[in-house]
């Protein structure tokens, strides 16, 4: 028995240290090797910031908020982890540099006076490089099954990864699969202008839900790589044994600490008289997630100076505004657009739509996509994947419009399609009608799920305001059999196609009328729509239907809406575009 114990101890040994919690020190080595003015610069650091602490630093500061972004990097479903677990990240960092964290309680008395609220917070940017809204969460699914320190590649677009958003402005987090054990790691700062500056964390220990494993599933992985990507050293210092961390309120520590010792630890280690041992439950130490609680005074001067020195555009930005642009319009297709960004021609819409004229057409508006993209309004604030022509499939045709969400990494973003604008005036009943296709991607019946989401909305003054009258995201949106498919899909018949009736007649009367498909992005499926119509609907209700004009399909209006008591409504849609509606009301 006593044998099982000693092997069985040792086993849990070999697991804690096999997983290399944090490989910075053997990072920074590799980017001194491959950038000669790094290394030098990096020599220069402790001077400059020992320098500054004494000339410029007070305990007492201004909250410092740094703007992040979280690229997802993913080969397997499992990897491309929710946004729920990607927020409890942000939440341990905030906690943790605020020192609210709830195991602040057991911090050992000896060292609360120094235990530190650093006055850094963080939050997921709000404002992407070009000015435009964003999740902060960028999501690329990639063929690399995982990814080495020695390529750092998910860093990179042309390797499989993403490029970085501007370093100087942002805090770049990469959450992929690390191969080799490692848990994480940063670049520490310096002078150099480095372009593989950023945070790695492996996505097994990102956050605290989802996919996270023991004992490193409080968020204290990221929270350790983010106190290197602010100048701070392991605990132990550098160098070897009972090295210097360059803080001098952390003890002198003789070496890494694992899983959570009892307190105290090593006391007198190195040759010191520190009854109170190891601050094992320092952040920058190597213990279980659940033993670490605290940042000192020290680390915190030595982070503050960081940032003064090395990451100033962090000091003052905006990139967290939860409040939108001031709306700005551009005039586009006879419509007034706002792109989102402050930086639309006209300040005052009414000086927009006097320009504009809001030029409008008349229907019948029919679109098939078969000859190009027609000169619709596509709003594209990300720059990336938004809705295109499409040759692979349509609907009793080859061709379509879609969004490709399979790929389209930038989750939460939204792409705009709208339509002219139109008189609708002499009309008295009007009918908007459409193809679409759609699968999802994940098991809806899994853990984590997710679905692309389609809504259609009406302007009455020239795209001024807009009204939700449509929406469909999840299974209510998927038009394929089986539910799901884990590829980039594509519909191959008309069976993977829906179709869809909206009566839009108490609009009638407008004269500055338009529709706009929104696609939001939440990396899952590929979306396709076709045969766009908006058609005028007077014909009388009649059996008798044309035999000289060939009937393209036949439409039910009410679906599955219909209750037993209702009439059955179909719209006959011919080559000519013409309508013809029919009612068979059971007796």
């Amino acid at each position: 028995m006593k044998n099982c114990l000693v092997i069985l101890l040792l086993l849990i040994s070999f697991n804690c240290i096999s997983q290399q919690r944090c490989h910075t020190t053997e990072y920074e080595e590799n980017l001194k090797n491959k950038y000669s003015q790094y290394k030098e610069e990096r020599k220069k650091v402790n001077k400059e910031t020992n320098h500054w602490i004494e000339n410029n630093y007070n305990n007492k500061n201004s909250i410092i908020t740094i703007p992040v972004v979280v690229h997802i990097v993913w080969n397997t479903t499992q990897e491309n982890i929710s946004d729920q677990q990607i927020f409890s990240q942000i939440d341990v960092l905030n906690a943790d540099f605020r020192r609210t964290n709830i195991d602040a309680i057991m911090t050992p008395t000896v060292w609360t006076s120094i235990a530190a609220d650093t006055e850094i917070e963080f939050c997921l940017a709000t404002i992407d490089p070009n000015g435009a809204f964003t999740s902060g969460i960028t999501r690329t699914q990639t063929s690399q099954t995982s990814f080495s320190i020695q390529a750092d590649a998910m860093k990179s677009t042309s390797t499989g990864g993403i490029d970085p958003w501007d370093q100087d402005n942002y805090l770049n987090i990469w959450v992929c699969d690390l191969s080799g054990g490692i848990l994480g790691y940063a670049t520490p700062p310096s002078s150099f202008n480095n372009p593989d500056d950023g945070v790695v964390i492996g996505y097994n220990y990102f956050g605290t839900l989802g996919t996270v494993q023991a004992p490193y599933n409080k968020g204290r992985t990221s929270t350790h790589e983010v106190g290197h990507w602010l100048n701070l050293d392991h605990i132990w210092g550098s160098g070897g044994n009972c090295g210097n961390d360059n803080v001098n309120d952390t003890p002198i520590q003789e070496e890494e600490n694992y899983n959570c010792p009892a307190f105290p630890h090593n006391a007198n280690s190195c040759g010191t008289s520190n009854s109170s041992g190891d601050m094992f439950m320092n952040y920058m130490d190597y213990t279980n997630d659940g033993c670490m609680n605290l940042f000192t005074l020290g680390q915190k001067a030595r982070m503050i100076a960081a940032i003064n020195q090395y990451r100033t555009n962090l000091l003052n930005n905006n990139l967290c505004n939860t409040n939108p642009p001031i709306p700005s319009w551009n005039c586009i297709n006879g419509n007034c657009i706002d792109p989102q960004n402050g930086n639309g021609t006209y300040s005052d819409i009414n000086n927009c739509i006097v320009s504009c004229f809001c030029a409008a057409g008349s229907p019948p508006l029919s679109e098939d996509f078969q000859t190009g993209l027609p000169g619709w309004t596509i709003i594209n604030n990300d720059g990336s994947d938004t809705w295109e022509l499409t040759n692979i499939s349509g609907y009793n045709s080859s061709s379509s419009i879609y969004i490709n969400n399979a790929e389209y990494s930038a989750n939460g973003e939204i792409d705009d399609l709208v339509l002219p604008t139109l008189d609708l005036t002499s009309f008295s009943s009007i009918y908007l009608t459409f193809d679409y296709a759609y699968s999802l991607w994940t098991n809806p019946s899994s853990a984590q799920n997710w679905s692309d989401t389609l809504k259609i909305y009406i302007s009455q003054d020239c795209g001024n305001t807009w009204q939700l009258i449509w929406e469909k995201a999840g299974l209510d949106l998927v038009t394929t059999s089986p539910v799901y498919n884990s590829f980039s899909w594509n519909p191959t018949s008309n069976n993977d196609w829906g179709s869809e009736v909206i009566d839009l007649s108490i609009y009638s009367n407008e004269d500055d009328f338009s529709i706009k498909f929104r696609n939001i992005n939440q990396f899952e499926n590929n979306l396709f729509i076709d045969n766009i119509n908006l058609w005028d609907n007077n014909t009388s209700i009649n059996d008798n239907f044309s035999k000289d004009k060939k009937l393209l399909k036949i439409i039910d209006v009410l679906g599955r809406n219909r209750s037993k008591f209702s009439p059955s409504i179909y719209l006959y849609i011919y080559d000519d575009n013409t309508v013809e509606k029919k009612v068979i009301i059971k007796d």
